[in-house]
């Protein structure tokens, strides 16, 4: 699940969700947008925020088939 979609199935604002995981608001939009992923020290907390519904593999787009 993209971690958009979470915050909107959980009717989460940006602000409650970057203090949630400790980053700062526009780091935690710049996941949202997919302009900058989440640091491998980060990642685990939005897991764990997330109870999974959010992983590492959310935040790259499949590979085209070939």
């Amino acid at each position: 699940m993209k971690l958009i979609d979470y915050l909107k199935q959980e009717n989460i604002s940006v602000q409650d969700g970057a203090d949630e995981i400790g980053v700062s608001r526009q780091a935690f939009n710049r996941y949202l947008t997919g302009s900058r992923r989440p640091h491998h020290t980060v990642m685990p907390r939005i897991r764990e925020w997330t109870n999974g519904a959010v992983t590492a593999d959310d935040f790259f787009e499949p590979s085209p088939a070939e």
